[in-house]
């Protein structure tokens, strides 16, 4: 494979979704041909000391566009051998890229690029790093788009969506499902709709809380369990009171216990929304996926890359406009009334899951992309 440098921001074991992607990534890549530039963190000793590739740290908190970084980071890629220099994410650190006599790619997740690329001030910066790229990774079809409209031309893109570990995530029989709704004190036998994500306003839980209220005036068994934590927590619980929603929100659900919470729902639902002129939107939604993974049917809202991780009417149902509660609850109250329905939209996601979203099947298209790169000099 083509030697190179990852230089970011976000590595493990600091915890996070883009931790998380960048992770799972690149530890299935020949370590020999991997070195990884990354900020400090605790328990950062122990964790560099497992990894099979070489991680260096930086002294400072944030990799930001110091004007020392682009000697430090030829100086690493020169010591390493690097042939490509991976910025992520492309603003502000990226804004040091051009400055490297190594030709360098940029990764792309979402507001990262959608923020700057619609501020004036700011979209000739992005652009300038894009145009200038040997490769620009994104994750999905939404930023790659908003990166395009950034530089106002065709990038060199190569796709490579967050994926899931489809051997943690999976299909729960009747017994295991309703050992998991013990646990967490939730009922045996009731329809269940499940949510997994942080309690902020773009991924509209106070949408499924609702929808979930109105839904009972029809279907009195349905229970609503929130998983996750952040600043709409409080508002949440007034509006589940207000309203008398079957809800609950469980807090931050152990890890041990996260696939499980999946496996036990009938639905899951995250009607994520755009905010702010479009300057807030879902990037991709791995929640989705991991529903998938674990046989679950989705029902997303229309925003950014979440029609891209949920394909409406085959692994789910995409809401149109997921701040229309009716239209939301009417959405999952299809899916819990067609037994048969669900199950067929389970056995697609699970499958399509495996098929795309596997690491394995990614980090080999990571892997391509970067050997197959045109270096720019």
């Amino acid at each position: 494979m083509r030697s190179h440098l990852l230089v970011t921001n976000d590595f493990p074991p600091k915890v996070g979704g883009i931790q998380s992607y960048l992770w799972e990534l690149w530890r299935r890549l020949p370590p020999e041909d991997v070195a990884v530039h990354t900020t400090p963190y605790e328990g950062t000793g122990a964790f560099d000391a497992d990894q099979q590739y070489t991680v260096s740290r930086t002294r400072e908190p944030w990799l930001l566009p110091y004007p020392w970084l682009p000697r430090r980071v030829e100086r690493l890629a020169r010591d390493h051998g690097a042939e490509l220099v991976v910025w992520d994410p492309a603003l502000p650190v990226g804004l040091a890229a051009p400055r490297v006599g190594v030709p360098y790619a940029v990764l792309l997740h979402g507001a990262e690029v959608t923020i700057p690329g619609r501020l004036p001030l700011l979209r000739p910066l992005l652009g300038h790093v894009l145009r200038g790229a040997s490769l620009v990774v994104s994750a999905g079809g939404y930023p790659a788009a908003e990166g395009e409209r950034a530089a106002g031309c065709e990038l060199p893109v190569l796709q490579v969506p967050p994926g899931v570990d489809t051997g943690r995530f999976v299909p729960l029989g009747d017994a295991e499902r309703a050992s998991v709704r013990r646990e967490l004190g939730l009922p045996v036998d009731a329809p269940l709709v499940v949510g997994v994500s942080r309690l902020v306003p773009r991924k509209g839980m106070d949408t499924l809380v609702r929808a979930v209220a109105l839904l009972a005036e029809r279907e009195p068994d349905v229970v609503l369990a929130i998983a996750g934590a952040g600043r709409e927590h409080d508002r949440l619980q007034a509006l589940i009171e207000r309203s008398r929603a079957p809800a609950r929100l469980l807090g931050r659900v152990e890890e041990r216990l996260l696939p499980g919470l999946y496996g036990a729902g009938d639905v899951f639902g995250m009607p994520c929304r755009t905010r702010l002129g479009g300057l807030e939107q879902e990037g991709f939604g791995i929640v989705f996926l991991e529903a998938a993974a674990a046989g679950v049917p989705q029902v997303a809202g229309s925003s950014g890359g979440a029609a891209e991780a949920v394909e409406h009417g085959e692994t789910g149902l995409v809401v149109d406009d997921p701040s229309d509660v009716e239209a939301v609850a009417d959405a999952i109250g299809q899916l819990l009334a067609d037994d048969e329905r669900r199950r067929r939209m389970a056995a697609a996601g699970r499958d399509r899951a495996v098929r795309e979203f596997s690491y394995d099947v990614l980090a080999g298209r990571l892997r391509a992309g970067i050997d197959d790169a045109n270096l720019r000099s």
